[in-house]
């Protein structure tokens, strides 16, 4: 009999390892059994269960995913744990930051257990207020609401809901980006748990391959707990939001074009401009809406002057703290879905693009809720310039002297049946809008990882260049062997190496 049970406990062993090493779902009942582990080691004020649990999170698709249960780290050390516990188990998990990401798995697990970082969102102001410890949960309001009494900003996302954790991993554009670069070439230190739940401090002197990688690398190599960022000083600042009529749109262009195109406009470092074309089901019609900013607390900059000239339907004007200008909508009322394209300034390829925005969009009109946005910005000459600083970073974009404009995609609806329906329309003019950039020359390699769908993985990535690519993957294998953080691994979320 005894030889019987180990020959049985050797077979079972044995099927683990191989559902282990082969990545099978053997989730359910490992989950069960992480869940209880982690009550027993956090207890109650940790660990919430789905039946009565009322997390909220921005995506609705997101909102409907049941994970297996909930917990909420107050330190590295407790996300190291967790981690510990989940790999025993061999249970599928998601690292919820900000929780602005649109596909489930990225933010909250299917079946799996979630990982929420709510409670590490502290701000502590260090070396003469010229950097920050931020935590691995806050998002980009907290930050700039708790930077403010020092008068004091950092680079941070247009919406104060967006996380600083998958905000910086993935690139980080900001409307500080014109002055200061993005928020991954702002961070001087990560403090990361490791899949084997290590906790080690990447920076320009310590670990310094994994310091790289995560400038850029998102989330394939370990939980970030703490970024350690560049501060700066900031006052309040311009901000004017305009929307105009329909049969203005090729003025706005002209007008945007000059602010992006024009090197003696754009090398005012203080500027930036969001332009945004959208479709109103009511009125069926699309139109032109944009947000202007300047870093300088000056009423109606000059330098927009042009695009102020344009006639408008409406015009709000404000200086106003950074902190009372990021916007937050509601979490877990709409559906939204990203894709995104990288390419050189071109008026001709943008209007066409618009085009062929307005074709695929009229297709789908009838979703329920249906607001899609064809919305574009520049990558100024000088952020180019700053992806030098500290070693480089992973994204492989070269510096030429010359602006990029990315443009994204951007859509909410509030009906499951209307998900089909926009993934195609997302997918189609995406990839319409690059061919058509490819046939006038104008096309980009970069996809910007934040505003990618998750099919866009491979692009991401290819986009970065081959020899950066295969630098990121040997640095995951070396970070992480066991591949937690792949595909095949427990958390599978978001974009992926492959």
């Amino acid at each position: 009999m005894t030889r019987l049970f180990k020959t049985l406990g050797i077979v079972l062993l044995s099927t683990l390892a191989e559902a282990i090493t082969y990545g099978s779902n053997v989730t359910s009942f490992g989950c069960e059994r992480a869940c209880s582990t982690l009550r027993s080691a956090f207890g109650d004020a940790y660990l919430h269960y789905p039946e009565n649990d009322n997390f909220t999170i921005w995506d609705a698709k997101q909102q409907e995913v049941i994970p297996a249960c909930r917990v909420e780290p107050f330190n590295a050390s407790e996300v190291a744990r967790i981690i510990n516990i989940l790999e025993k188990n061999w249970c599928r998990f998601a690292v919820k930051g900000g929780g602005h990401s649109r596909s489930a798995d990225d933010s909250n697990s299917v079946g799996g257990v979630t990982i929420d970082l709510d409670r590490l969102s502290t701000v502590e102001v260090i070396a003469n207020a010229t950097r920050a410890r931020v935590g691995g949960g806050a998002n980009s309001v907290q930050v700039y609401t708790a930077l403010e009494p020092y008068n004091r900003s950092f680079v941070g996302g247009r919406v104060g809901t967006v996380g600083v954790g998958g905000h910086a991993l993935g690139g980080g554009s900001s409307p500080f980006a014109n002055r200061h670069g993005w928020a991954l070439d702002n961070i001087h230190e990560y403090e990361v748990v490791l899949a084997n739940g290590t906790i080690v401090t990447a920076s320009e002197t310590s670990d310094t391959d994994l310091y790289w990688a995560l400038r850029g690398g998102g989330n394939n190599f370990g939980i970030v707990t703490t970024f350690t960022i560049n501060i700066f000083p900031q006052g309040p600042i311009y901000q004017a939001q305009f929307s105009y009529a329909p049969n203005y749109t090729n003025e706005v262009l002209d007008e945007a074009y000059e602010l992006w195109a024009n090197p003696d406009v754009y090398s005012d470092v203080d500027m930036s401009l969001d332009l945004y074309y959208t479709y109103n089901r009511t009125s069926d019609q699309f139109s032109f809406s944009g947000t202007q900013r300047y870093l300088q607390p000056i009423m109606n900059a000059s330098i927009f002057s042009g695009l102020s000239s344009v006639p408008h339907v409406s015009r709000r004007v404000t200086v106003d703290s950074v902190a009372n200008l990021a916007s937050s909508p509601p979490l877990g009322v709409t559906r939204n879905l990203f894709g995104t394209l990288t390419m050189s300034p071109s008026q001709l390829v943008h209007s066409k693009a618009l085009d062929i925005f307005r074709e695929e969009v009229r297709a789908i009109n009838t979703v329920a809720g249906l607001t899609p946005n064809f919305i574009c910005y520049p990558i100024h000459a000088n952020t180019i310039a700053a992806m030098s600083r500290r070693g480089g970073n992973a994204l492989g974009i070269k510096n030429t002297g010359e602006p990029l404009i990315i443009c994204f995609v951007s859509t909410s609806w509030t009906e499951a049946q209307g998900d089909s329906a926009v993934w195609d329309m997302t997918r189609n003019t995406v990839n319409r809008v690059k061919s058509l950039a490819r046939e006038y020359n104008v096309s980009s390699d970069f996809t910007y990882m934040n505003y990618a769908w998750t099919g866009q993985a491979d692009e991401v990535f290819a986009g970065y260049g081959e020899s950066n690519a295969e630098r990121l993957r040997e640095i995951q294998k070396a970070v992480d062997p066991r591949g937690i953080f792949t595909l095949r691994g427990l958390w599978r979320g978001f974009m992926k190496l492959q």
